[in-house]
């Protein structure tokens, strides 16, 4: 990978990071500025309001602490320095389940390498990235994720049963979180196959050792 690819690659990781910032973080702290000026109106006219006012606002301040947290842990998966391979997956696996209850998820993760310090953390923001794509726009109610260690390369397979999605040429420039994907496995040196159709979504990666 040459100096442009990685600049490219870094780009595209500041745009999401500042993305996920603008939806989130930066919305969160605007409601909680324009609810505590609604604290200091009830503090004069009815302190019971301004009481329950200040209430919603540290359930607020505690679920952003969260989201601030799960962000910190997307930017470095410390899980997997810490307590291993597979504890981030069934990290990940209670996130999606969070994030949609109605959801049959099942994954099939095999060891991987992990001296590198980049090729493991690549692979689970891959399947990460992938995900999200699953419960933002596909509308499935199962979704099958492996990632196994074969002889020669790794295979990740990201299957869902939903809406599926339109394809053409320029595609994945169109949709950030594929294009996202397509660029850490074109980082990895690998290749990247997607299936999609009205009965669902196939994501296909090969990536060598």
């Amino acid at each position: 990978m040459d100096k442009k690819e990685i600049v490219l690659l870094q780009e595209a990781e500041r745009k999401r990071i500042a993305e996920d910032l603008h939806d989130t973080t930066v919305q969160d702290l605007v409601c909680l500025s324009q609810q505590l000026e609604l604290i200091m109106f009830y503090m004069e006219q009815d302190v019971t309001l301004a009481r329950l006012e200040t209430v919603v606002a540290r359930m607020r301040v505690k679920r952003m602490i969260g989201e601030m947290r799960e962000m910190i842990y997307d930017l470095r998966p410390m899980m997997i320095d810490d307590v291993g391979w597979q504890a981030s997956f069934e990290h990940l696996r209670d996130q999606l389940l969070s994030d949609n209850s109605n959801l049959n998820v099942q994954f099939d993760i095999d060891p991987v390498d992990r001296s590198d310090g980049v090729t493991a953390v690549s692979i689970y923001r891959i399947v990460c990235e992938g995900c999200q794509n699953i419960i933002k726009h596909s509308n499935a109610d199962c979704a099958e994720i492996s990632v196994k260690n074969e002889d020669d390369f790794i295979r990740i397979c990201i299957r869902d049963n939903g809406v599926g999605m339109e394809q053409s040429k320029d595609f994945c420039k169109n949709h950030f979180g594929l294009q996202y994907m397509r660029e850490r496995v074109c980082a990895l040196s690998g290749k990247m196959k997607l299936i999609s159709d009205s009965s669902g979504t196939l994501i296909q990666i090969k990536i060598p050792k």
